[in-house]
């Protein structure tokens, strides 16, 4: 269970690290600088009289170390835990390091650039065939270029998901609106004896069922289980494939990205059925 309490800043890395931290109290909001770089914390600094006040688990990320809390006998724990540097960008001035977990995964992300440090969420497989992408495009049409993080947290056979993430230059989040829950809203199926039918945003499209190598299916064509995103140049793209058993896949949906509103939206989903389904 992670530790909820609160640290004195300024006792805590003398004693815990040789890390320069210094806390900045103004302006406000409260600032965290990690060996001169600002480090952006999910819960702000406060400061309580003379004394300035981080989130403990924070502390803990700042320094390398791992902090747990036993509520049985209300103690807290700060072990050593180092990082490990797992992907970095062409340039080399963007890196992404995590903690090896139990479960075959990176955990515990920080997105390191030459600017700030950042814990992101999340997580990556630890096989460094699906390393994180990271690229640096303009998303949001400013004239800024953003940092976009593709992780990738599953693959297997007739499996694979991945996760975007998105970042000002500035370290702010740029949320991305959800790519399965868009192309749901678009998607629907229905199977018959003869035939299979899909419709999106309706646009129908048939298949006979004779076409099919796993021949006749009793459920309708199913969405997620294969989820990628991909970059082209300044556009955000999500791809699912259409999968009508375990092992047979017969076309791809997919969507692009524009930014309005603060938010990264999924547009139109467009169906691509595979060569050997068509007429």
């Amino acid at each position: 269970m992670k530790a909820k309490g609160w640290i004195i800043a300024a006792a805590a890395a003398i004693a815990l690290s040789a890390t320069s931290i210094m806390v900045v109290a103004k302006p406000d909001p409260i600032k965290v600088m990690r060996n001169g770089t600002e480090w952006v914390t999910e819960a702000a600094p406060v400061q309580i009289d003379d004394e300035i006040m981080i989130p403990l688990n924070t502390f803990g990320k700042l320094v390398g170390k791992q902090v747990t809390y036993n509520s049985q006998t209300n103690t807290v724990s700060i072990d050593d835990k180092k990082q490990i540097p797992f992907a970095q960008s062409d340039d080399k001035k963007i890196q992404i390091s995590g903690d090896v977990g139990e479960t075959g995964t990176y955990d515990n992300l920080t997105l390191t650039t030459e600017t700030f440090s950042r814990h992101i969420p999340g997580y990556n497989v630890a096989n460094l065939g699906y390393a994180p992408i990271i690229e640096r495009t303009d998303l949001t049409g400013d004239g800024k270029k953003d940092i976009v993080i593709i992780l990738t947290t599953g693959y297997g056979t007739g499996v694979y998901a991945s996760n975007p993430l998105v970042y000002t230059e500035t370290a702010d989040s740029i949320p991305v609106e959800d790519a399965y829950t868009a192309f749901l809203k678009q998607f629907s199926s229905k199977v018959t004896d003869k035939q299979i039918e899909l419709d999106i945003h309706g646009e129908r499209t048939v298949i006979p069922v004779s076409k099919l190598q796993s021949g006749p299916v009793k459920f309708p064509p199913g969405i997620g289980s294969v989820m990628y995103y991909t970059l082209e140049g300044n556009t955000l793209k999500a791809t699912t494939a259409v999968q009508v058993s375990p092992a047979e896949f017969i076309g791809d949906l997919a969507l692009s990205y524009t930014f309005k509103n603060g938010l990264l939206q999924a547009g139109e989903a467009q169906f691509t059925l595979y060569p050997e389904y068509g007429s």
